[in-house]
C-alpha cells in the first residue's frame, strides 16, 4: 500500500498505522464518511464562527459534552467510557503537526527559483543545481544537500523576492555608479598613416550624369 507522503509522515509523527478501506466494500467507506456527516449536522449546523480559534474551541467543547456522551451505534457504549478503558498513547509535549509541501527546482542562471508564480533568490553559487523547496504556512525554505540556503516569507504572484546577500560579489556596492573612462589610444596598434584629402568638387563631378572619377 502506497500512502501520500504527507499523510504517511503525519501517521509516523503520532505513532499510528493507517488502514485503507477494502475496494468494492461500500459499507466500510460509508462508516468513515458518516462521522463527517455527524459533525457537520450536529456540531456545525446553524453556527457561525468569527475565527478558527473560536471554531476549534467549540469543537473541543462539543466533543467532550456531546459526542463523547452519546451511545455509539457500533460499540453500543459511550466513547468516554471506551476511552477510559483503552490504553492510548499520550501526545506529551509534542508540538502540533505542521503541513509542509516539498518541491524540486533547478536553479536558473539568475539564481531566482520559481515558486507559485513568484521568484525567490538563492545564493548564486547554487546556479545549475537542484534544490528542495519546503513550504510552510508562511514561508518557503530552500535546501541543498540538507542545508537551508535560503528562507523567504511568501509573497504575491509575479513578485520577485531578492536577498542581496545572495549576490554578494556580483552587485556594485552602494553609492553612485562610476563614470567609465573614455577610450584611450592603444600603442599596440601600428601607425595608421596619412588620410588622403580631396577637393569636394571631385565628388560633385562624379555625382553628375555621365561623370567619371
Amino acid at each position: 500500500m502506497l500512502w501520500h507522503p504527507v499523510w504517511e509522515d503525519f501517521a509516523r509523527r503520532y505513532g499510528f498505522t493507517p488502514r485503507a478501506c477494502q475496494p468494492y466494500r461500500a459499507q466500510t467507506k460509508g462508516k468513515v464518511e458518516s462521522g463527517v456527516k455527524y459533525v457537520k449536522r450536529n456540531a456545525l449546523a446553524g453556527r457561525r464562527f468569527g475565527s478558527w480559534e473560536a471554531l476549534n474551541a467549540w469543537l473541543q467543547e462539543w466533543a467532550v459534552t456531546v459526542a463523547d456522551q452519546r451511545v455509539h451505534g457500533t460499540t453500543h457504549e459511550r466513547p468516554i467510557d471506551r476511552f477510559a478503558r483503552e490504553t492510548l498513547t499520550p501526545l506529551g509535549q509534542r508540538p502540533p503537526y505542521h503541513y509542509e509541501r516539498v518541491r524540486l527546482r533547478r536553479v536558473p542562471t539568475d539564481a531566482l527559483v520559481a515558486i507559485a508564480a513568484a521568484r525567490y533568490s538563492v545564493p548564486v553559487e547554487y546556479v545549475g543545481t537542484t534544490v528542495h523547496v519546503q513550504e510552510t504556512s508562511h514561508h518557503y525554505e530552500i535546501f541543498h544537500g540538507g542545508v537551508c540556503i535560503a528562507r523567504h516569507a511568501k509573497s504575491t504572484r509575479h513578485a520577485v523576492v531578492v536577498d542581496r546577500a545572495h549576490y554578494r560579489g556580483l552587485l556594485r556596492a552602494g553609492g553612485p555608479a562610476t563614470t567609465p573612462r573614455p577610450p584611450q589610444w592603444d600603442p599596440g596598434y601600428g601607425d595608421l598613416g596619412e588620410v588622403m584629402v580631396r577637393d569636394l568638387a571631385l565628388y560633385a563631378a562624379v555625382a553628375e550624369p555621365g561623370g567619371a572619377a
